[in-house]
């Protein structure tokens, strides 16, 4: 009995390609299996909301629409590991865990 694989796998071609594919010389070519421990490292991912200048957001879309492959999530992910790491090479080290979580809202004086 074949073992019957998923329609779409962590690669949307999957379900279209074959696993094993003649390379030149006729030979059945295998496809490298993703490392299960990679996809077990992910760290999980939460909903964050923000707002932003409007022109800010503008442009981090077009950037998305013009660059193929490219999302917004991934545009504000690096923003804000970029920033994260200035501020922590400006402070000398990583920042603490905090003790408690944020309070939402506008900040007290704006």
């Amino acid at each position: 009995m074949t073992k019957r694989r998923p329609t779409l796998g962590s690669d949307p071609l999957d379900g279209l390609v074959p696993d094993e594919a003649p390379a030149r010389n006729g030979t059945p070519k295998r496809k490298p299996k993703p490392a299960a421990k990679a996809e077990a490292e992910k760290p999980k991912r939460i909903r964050a909301t923000f707002h932003l200048p409007e022109d800010l957001v503008d442009a981090a879309r077009d950037a998305a629409y013009w660059t193929p492959g490219l999302t917004l999530a991934a545009i504000a992910e690096a923003g804000l590991r970029a920033e994260v790491r200035r501020l922590e090479k400006k402070r000398g080290e990583p920042f603490p865990r905090r003790e408690k979580d944020l309070v939402g809202g506008r900040p007290i004086g704006s």
